[in-house]
């Protein structure tokens, strides 16, 4: 077990999981589950993969939840030193592979909240 997380979340990802809490209750505690998990440092219990694309402007990885649905929470660690991580957005995976469009509004969503936060510290 590795040190514990403090999670902070987007608006976008607190209305992706109020969304996913309203249509899918299983799939929402199983999420919730994987979300505990990376909280607690407990890393041999998820799947993560980083997102490889050119001209990222934050490192954006992904938590990959495959039962009873597939779903991807897509997160970003802002501070090493006090293993703080944001949640940028959830979503369900339809597709074999999400836009560089979507990951570019996520950057651009991650720093109005980025932005938002330091102003508030």
């Amino acid at each position: 077990m590795g040190e514990k997380y403090k999670i902070e979340y987007t608006p976008r990802m607190e209305k992706a999981l109020h969304k996913l809490g309203k249509e899918d209750k299983g799939l929402f505690a199983e999420v919730y589950k994987k979300m505990e998990a990376f909280e607690k440092g407990e890393f041999e219990k998820l799947v993560i993969k980083p997102i490889k694309r050119n001209k990222a402007k934050h490192q954006i990885s992904e938590i990959v939840v495959k039962s009873p649905a597939s779903y991807r929470i897509f997160y970003v660690v802002i501070d090493t030193e006090n293993n703080t991580a944001v949640f940028a957005d959830g979503k369900r995976k339809k597709k074999r592979k999400f836009s560089s469009t979507y990951f570019s509004q996520l950057d651009d969503s991650l720093d109005i909240y980025l932005s938002r936060r330091d102003k508030n510290e």
